[in-house]
């Protein structure tokens, strides 16, 4: 009898035990769910398998026309993992030739140079899509140059053809470079058709809009353009994986 209560008494004890262990089992689980779901997640997170495959490093040249007039410029990169491309660019035009029959003042000239970011969702096809945009700084001539260069009425000056002169003592102005005028803040997004012309190099065209912001932004650094250009350099190099130590 004393035996017989004693049995079920150990079986009491043993399903206890195995509810009390599987309740915490059950917590632990929680709370390791809960851990898990607090920890810091990143836009740019990098999950495993997805990290840096292949790199590249490229430079090329490139010439916009359209509604800014004719611009052309340089743009270095650094690729990653054959879609994006960081780098820095710049576009600037060339003062126009003034008609040796008119004193005009001429048109003042513009730079554009900055940060570029370019995606390429599949750079390995003969013919493909990009997506470039570059965003920095819009500077102009400085006007009061400009109406030195067309007008001879400080000396000293220096002729200019059709009879034009300015003066030679820019410096003291404050001009130096020339691109002292007005100055905005500019995004440039656009599309562009790419050609792969041989391993290290190709062919784009392609259009873009540049848009300026800023208290000194004026209409003529905000217009659509064309574009077209190269690009050589290194493309899609593998990173080769480091060999373990024994």
């Amino acid at each position: 009898m004393f035996k017989r209560l004693y049995s079920i008494r150990q079986l009491i004890l043993f399903i206890i035990s195995a509810l009390i262990f599987s309740a915490n089992a059950q917590e632990t689980a929680k709370l390791s769910k809960t851990d898990s779901s607090s920890q810091l997640k990143t836009l740019f997170q990098i999950k495993k398998g997805n990290g840096l495959k292949s790199w590249g490093i490229t430079a090329g040249p490139w010439v916009q026309f359209g509604q800014l007039g004719t611009q052309s410029g340089m743009n270095f990169a650094v690729h990653v993992n054959n879609k994006w491309a960081i780098g820095a660019g710049f576009l600037g035009n060339m003062r126009p030739k003034q008609d040796p029959n008119i004193n005009t003042v001429p048109a003042p000239r513009q730079s554009f140079s900055g940060l570029t970011i370019e995606y390429t969702p599949k750079a390995n096809s003969l013919i493909h899509v990009s997506f470039p945009v570059m965003i920095g700084s819009i500077r102009q001539e400085n006007p009061d140059m400009m109406y030195m260069m067309a007008t001879p009425t400080s000396l000293p000056y220096y002729p200019q053809p059709g009879g034009m002169g300015g003066r030679m003592d820019h410096d003291r102005d404050d001009f130096y470079g020339g691109f002292n005028g007005p100055s905005a803040f500019g995004i440039q997004p656009g599309i562009n058709l790419e050609l792969n012309v041989f391993k290290y190099g190709k062919l784009f065209a392609g259009l873009n809009y540049r848009a300026a912001f800023g208290q000194n932004s004026t209409s003529d650094m905000k217009g659509f353009s064309g574009q077209v250009g190269a690009t050589f350099g290194l493309f899609d190099k593998a990173f080769k994986a480091r060999s373990k130590k024994k």
